[in-house]
């Protein structure tokens, strides 16, 4: 291994101990030794601005190092994670497929980037491509949880529900406390019709979801005042004012609220711990029409799906469709929001 090469492995390894001081003293040290453009100096480098939360900087970098040295599949796979953390799918998987397409690529390289590519996949709603990438992983890795949790997910996204939900337990074996995973259970059983199932396991996600936020102590945000609840509300009744007439007069006159998250006693009623928007009362059934008594708007929730002011309005528009849609049974409803 030459001095460049174990300089550019002690840096990296700091970075991964997030310890990004000296992570950056290795980087100038490895800048003075091999140059700005050294490829390794620029995978450092990308990762550093990653670690320091510089997306943008991160993702020149990255791509610049990748496109320097073409040959080696760390630079190709992390490029592609901070294009995927980025939303930028195209691109990732661009790069995760360059990954698989190299030459003697360890076994453990190239199933890791199988995982992301199926990750990918499902994130632009191809779970057959997921699922296609995923039987193409070692049968040794089969049993590992990220591999249990990857292959759940697509099996959930094609509507393979006793499967996915068979899949998730396995992968709650290894952690029970993984929320993610209990919430696609819940999704699962609730689509075979298995309620008192679906609510349990919501309830286990709303429990573990709590303890997160409680974590945050002083960082987390206090209860919704008076005058964020009426903005709140304000808005969201502005939303329902641009919903077409037929759409409009299944939830007119409906008495809107303001919570920070979801009560344990709405989640054991049936309410989705994870969503914006909720509807309180009872969704129609093959037997009985829906009886809407309440939308309720859960704060803390749409502050984890936006950074901007400005993408609220959105953010309700589409979780209000999605209740209307599950609430009613009206999977026909397809709006566009201007």
């Amino acid at each position: 291994m030459s001095e460049i090469d174990a300089l550019i492995d002690r840096g990296l390894a700091a970075v991964e101990d997030e310890n990004t001081e000296a992570a950056a003293a290795v980087l100038e040290e490895a800048t003075a030794m091999a140059g700005a453009e050294h490829a390794r100096v620029l995978h450092l480098r990308g990762l550093l601005a990653w670690a320091n939360e510089d997306l943008e900087n991160a993702t020149a970098t990255l791509l610049k190092a990748a496109d320097q040295e073409a040959g080696r599949p760390e630079i190709h796979f992390d490029c592609a994670e901070c294009l995927y953390s980025m939303e930028e799918i195209e691109e990732a998987e661009e790069q995760v497929r360059k990954v698989l397409e190299l030459p003697d690529v360890p076994g453990e390289q190239a199933d890791d980037a199988r995982l992301l590519l199926a990750q990918l996949r499902l994130s632009v709603d191809d779970p057959a491509g997921a699922l296609e990438t995923l039987e193409a992983i070692d049968a040794v890795r089969k049993t590992h949880p990220a591999y249990l949790g990857a292959l759940g997910s697509a099996q959930l996204a094609d509507e393979q529900f006793d499967a996915a939900v068979t899949t998730l337990r396995k992968a709650l074996e290894h952690d029970d406390a993984d929320a993610d995973l209990h919430y696609q259970v819940g999704i699962g059983l609730e689509a075979v019709g298995d309620d008192a199932g679906a609510r349990q396991a919501m309830t286990k996600v709303l429990e573990l979801d709590t303890e997160e936020w409680a974590e945050l102590g002083d960082d987390a945000p206090p209860a919704p005042d008076f005058a964020e609840t009426q903005e709140l509300r304000s808005r969201l009744e502005e939303v329902l004012e641009g919903l077409p007439d037929p759409v409009l007069k299944l939830v007119a006159a409906t008495p809107i609220t303001v919570q920070a998250r979801a009560s344990a006693e709405q989640v054991a009623g049936g309410v989705d711990p994870r969503g914006t928007v909720i509807f309180l009362g009872s969704p129609k059934s093959d037997e009985d029409e829906a009886e809407l008594k309440g939308i309720v708007v859960m704060r803390d929730l749409l502050l984890t799906q936006v950074d901007e002011d400005d993408e609220i309005d959105e953010e309700l528009f589409y979780s209000l469709l999605e209740q209307i849609q599950h609430f009613f049974r009206r999977d026909d409803i397809i709006v566009a929001q201007a």
